[in-house]
């Protein structure tokens, strides 16, 4: 039975074509472009006009991640970097370029990065709560090791996996 809702019934929502993500191929050059060049404000403006029209893209989810690791809002990079590796998880790779697996791989590692950015933090390091710093350093050791698994040629992972621990034998919670 059809949804009426479908915007063709009981057609393969897959086979219709997505209009309205032409041309955010070209916005989103032009968002690394304005990051390559040091305009950080225009490329995250590029950025999220990218996500407003399509939320379920992961790649300008991992450019603003970065961005916001680079500015130091590290909160908003870590939220980014984990709904990044929410949608490549579930198969929501953009890019035809890049194997799923290296992106998958970025953001792993770019929340990595961002977790042990906030554990080097003032708030974190002189804060009230003494496990916060072990447990940022923790979940940033697993997202290290996963980045490092899912790309064995991300030399930079697995040295921030070593220098932070032994390999994790858990599997990394995205969400946690």
């Amino acid at each position: 039975m059809s949804n009426p809702d479908d915007p063709v019934p009981g057609a393969d929502l897959d086979a219709i074509p997505e209009g309205h993500l032409e041309g955010l191929g070209e916005q989103f050059l032009k968002a690394l472009e304005a990051r390559n060049a040091g305009r950080i404000d225009e490329a995250s403006e590029a950025l999220l006009a990218i996500l407003r029209v399509e939320p379920r893209l992961a790649e300008p989810r991992l450019e603003l991640g970065r961005i916001y690791l680079e500015t130091g809002r590290l909160e908003e990079g870590e939220a980014e970097a984990r709904e990044a590796i929410r949608i490549l998880d579930a198969g929501g790779a953009w890019s035809e370029d890049v194997p799923e697996a290296i992106l998958q791989g970025m953001g792993w590692a770019l929340l990595g990065e961002l977790l042990k950015e906030q554990a080097a933090t003032d708030e974190v390091v002189f804060g009230d709560d003494p496990a916060r710093f072990k447990e940022l350093l923790d979940q940033s050791r697993v997202a290290f090791a996963r980045a490092a698994e899912l790309d064995p040629q991300d030399l930079a992972s697995l040295a921030n996996a070593a220098e932070l621990g032994d390999t994790p034998s858990e599997e990394p919670d995205p969400e946690n």
